[in-house]
């Protein structure tokens, strides 16, 4: 990429010569956005969408062209990102033209040359392969002031029957306009997100026209615990059809039943993949014990490894090859533990998420989302307290929801970023949308314990144990099965960094980081010098030795909703011997406080030989309405006052 930028500085110096050069038949749609009257924005504001123009025509044979302009005006010089200008493609996804222009700060016309636009391919963690493609620009004249524009032609996979306008942004948008354009016989409905759908212009018959101005951007640069851009820009999704489309509820069921009968053939296997997942279920007549070795050996056997080539990204690999290969994208891994499951006689279905919580939302059906992971039927009347991520289907069926990419988290729970969202339960005439479970303050906990012995001169030692379940010890059990030692020591010195300015971690250990069904159990010894500060002839000592729970906040107004992260439970119980010849002088003042989703509670107590601080961290709900900042920061300021409070020493 080095020296692609280096060819591009060269070529912006030479504005004039033919490599970009002016063009007489420079756009006039550029030209007319570029002096487009925008408001006034607040002066952080990196760059603005001038103009946001999306046409959707179908044909009579179903396929669908979506023509693309954009226009990006950059009004920071941190803004330069927006300028760099990407358009996707793959082997369904077409990409018939692409056109990019820009006019610099000083008025100056470029054209960009088909020769000056580097092509890369997609880069995706955990993926061998994908066929989605970039065509990739960087403009001349972009900077502050200058603006970039783009024109693209793409022909859209002829298996999809719907397509997004995600019209909000980061930045603003100044204008954004979508057109669907279809056959006179055919239907269409559109759904919009956090948006009141504005009403439609009739250009021609079956031809409509939305359009919007000013929108805002959603900018998290200030706000802390924040939902990602991806869950909370306002969007629409129009879905097409020469056949009646649904309504209401049925729209999801559609949905569900197209994806059925895409992937369920795909469960087939031989008879090797039953004789295994009965081998590793046994006989055990107990649903839990049927479930948990065929889960285990999913997450322990089958490597997250994908291939996707067309439709190839929304429909699995056959379970045969996954089983034959040990590995498989979230959905491969999803349809070989069907499969598995269907031979031990337990039903099991596919749901498809996204891990961004509150990107699927029940008032947009799509087929839009980045995950899929697993529901398993329950028996009726059969319950385990083992198995709390249950959900209860209209059919009456409950299912428990799993997510067989996870892991390092056991079946019957749910990693954090899943819970509280939605998914589409494919099953069939009965698919619908569902509330994926949020689990109990009880099923994600940590609880610190230690002991540690301070010297006269400050220096604190001691022995700490530390014991998580749920997902709270998932990160930990990536460290300790798949790093090595150095790693493994590292990340601990890391966190330990948050409490203590100067330190050695004198050992570690882990037990139990392999076996989900129990706790992870870390202890390790500490030395931190200088960690009580003499004043005169008193000591002051952080009775909370360990552990940071307060998270940042502002008093600035709060626009977004508030994102807990998880719900859970966090305990400290910490002793700390006296020096010799040292009494405690005073003490911090108990702390009790209920917000309503979170609970805090600490307390100091002492004797001759020791202090004893004990405190308790519920969190109970996942994400707050912004009116519910000033509980929060009343939370936080108590939280952080306590953990930086002192208890003072003094000499017999």
């Amino acid at each position: 990429m080095r020296h692609a930028i280096k060819s591009l500085t060269l070529l912006f110096a030479a504005a004039v010569s033919s490599a970009w050069g002016g063009s007489s038949s420079f756009p006039d749609w550029v030209v007319q956005a570029a002096i487009t009257k925008t408001p006034v924005y607040p002066p952080a504001t990196r760059a603005v969408v001038l103009l946001d123009d999306r046409l959707l025509s179908i044909g009579e044979d179903g396929r669908a062209i979506e023509r693309h302009r954009e226009v990006i005006k950059i009004l920071r010089p941190q803004g330069r990102e927006f300028a760099e200008i990407a358009v996707s493609f793959s082997k369904d996804e077409k990409l018939n033209s692409f056109h990019c222009w820009s006019i610099g700060p000083d008025g100056h016309q470029f054209t960009v040359k088909d020769d000056q636009v580097r092509e890369y391919g997609a880069d995706a963690s955990g993926m061998l392969y994908i066929d989605e493609r970039f065509k990739v620009v960087h403009p001349p004249g972009s900077d502050p002031g200058g603006v970039v524009a783009y024109e693209s032609e793409q022909q859209l996979p002829t298996y999809l029957d719907e397509e997004d306008w995600d019209f909000q942004r980061s930045i603003p948008v100044a204008r954004a306009v979508f057109e669907v354009d279809m056959p006179p016989s055919w239907h269409h409905y559109e759904a919009w997100l956090r948006r009141d759908a504005p009403a439609a212009v009739e250009i021609a018959p079956n031809h409509e026209r939305w359009e919007l101005e000013n929108i805002a951007g959603i900018d998290l640069e200030d706000e802390w615990m924040a939902p990602s851009v991806r869950s909370l820009a306002a969007r629409m999704v129009v879905h097409f059809s020469a056949l009646p489309l649904p309504e209401g509820e049925q729209r999801w069921t559609q949905i569900g039943n197209w994806y059925d009968k895409l992937a369920s053939s795909r469960t087939d296997g031989p008879m090797e993949i039953a004789s295994k997942a009965r081998g590793l279920a046994g006989e055990a007549p107990d649903f839990t014990a049927r479930i948990q070795k065929v889960a285990e050996f999913m997450q322990r056997e089958i490597r997250y490894v994908g291939i996707e080539i067309g439709i190839g990204g929304l429909q699995p690999h056959a379970a045969i090859d996954v089983f034959h290969n040990r590995y498989g994208d979230c959905k491969d891994k999803a349809t070989l533990l069907i499969s598995m499951l269907n031979a031990v006689g337990v039903r099991a279905t596919w749901v498809l998420v996204d891990t961004h919580r509150g990107f699927v939302d029940p008032s947009l059906p799509s087929m839009q989302g980045n995950h899929a992971i697993a529901a398993i039927e329950m028996p009726v009347g059969y319950n385990d307290p083992r198995l709390q991520a249950v959900v209860k289907a209209r059919s009456g069926k409950r299912f428990l929801i799993f997510d067989p990419t996870s892991t390092y988290t056991p079946i019957g729970l749910l990693p954090e970023y899943l819970q509280g969202g939605y998914g589409i339960l494919v099953d069939g005439n009965s698919s619908q949308v569902i509330e994926l479970p949020t689990l109990k303050p009880s099923q994600d906990v940590v609880e610190r314990t230690a002991t540690f012995n301070l010297d006269e001169d400050g220096t604190l030692k001691g022995d700490v144990t530390e014991s998580r379940f749920g997902t709270a010890s998932r990160y930990l059990r990536t460290v300790y099965n798949e790093l090595g030692e150095k790693k493994q020591h590292e990340e601990i010195e890391r966190l330990l960094r948050q409490d203590f300015s100067s330190f050695t971690l004198d050992s570690e250990a882990a037990k139990n980081a392999r076996d989900l069904d129990k706790n992870l159990v870390l202890t390790y010894a500490l030395t931190a010098k200088m960690y009580a500060k003499p004043a005169g002839s008193l000591l002051l000592v952080r009775p909370r030795v360990l552990g940071t729970d307060s998270a940042p906040f502002n008093n600035k107004p709060r626009v977004y909703p508030i994102d807990m992260e998880a719900t859970g439970t966090w305990r400290d119980t910490y002793d700390v011997n006296l020096p010799a010849g040292y009494v405690v002088d005073d003490l911090p003042n108990p702390v009790n406080i209920d917000v309503g989703f979170a609970t805090y509670r600490s307390e100091v107590k002492a004797d001759d030989k020791a202090l004893h601080y004990t405190r308790e961290y519920v969190v109970k709900e996942l994400e707050l309405p912004a009116i519910r900042y000033a509980e929060l920061r009343r939370l936080e300021g108590t939280i952080r006052a306590d953990e930086e409070s002192s208890a003072v020493l003094k000499k017999k």
